[in-house]
């Protein structure tokens, strides 16, 4: 009895220690991560990535144009994909992937009922295609450049 409440203490030790070591893979983290900027002609929108050591996911902040301020959410790593959950009065459900070297941005618009519950819209979505303009860099000014 004894061998055995000693062995499923162990296997739930294992599964805790696994679970706090969990790392993105570092070909993800380094495709994403940096500042990237969407230009058209008389608009400009800025998004940078990150990701912290032992977390399983990234930081995505939308610093939009700079004139609000930004906006930071937790981004899911799915494969190639990172994705960030609609939430209701926050955000959008949102898709990012690497295509060639830019960050493709995929925004299905969510309606939600009285109760909270998302409400399956048509395949309503809109695409931005983003440059990246940094590495990330927390000592680097707001000048940017193209690499």
């Amino acid at each position: 009895m004894m061998k055995k409440l000693c062995f499923i203490l162990l296997f739930l030790l294992i599964g805790i220690f696994h679970a706090q070591t969990y790392t993105i893979p570092q070909n993800i983290q380094s495709a994403f991560e940096g500042v990237w900027i969407y230009e058209v002609k008389y608009h400009t929108n800025s998004v940078a990535i990150r990701f912290e050591k032992g977390k399983d996911y990234a930081i995505f902040t939308d610093i939009g144009t700079g004139e609000a301020p930004p906006k930071s959410m937790k981004a899911i790593v799915k494969g190639n994909l990172l994705i960030i959950p609609a939430q209701q009065n926050q955000n959008d459900y949102i898709e990012a992937e690497i295509i060639k070297g830019k960050l493709h941005l995929k925004i299905k618009q969510v309606t939600w009922d009285k109760k909270g519950n998302a409400i399956q819209n048509s395949n309503s979505s809109e695409q931005r295609i983003f440059k990246r303009i940094a590495k990330k860099d927390n000592t680097r000014s707001r000048r940017f450049r193209t690499e």
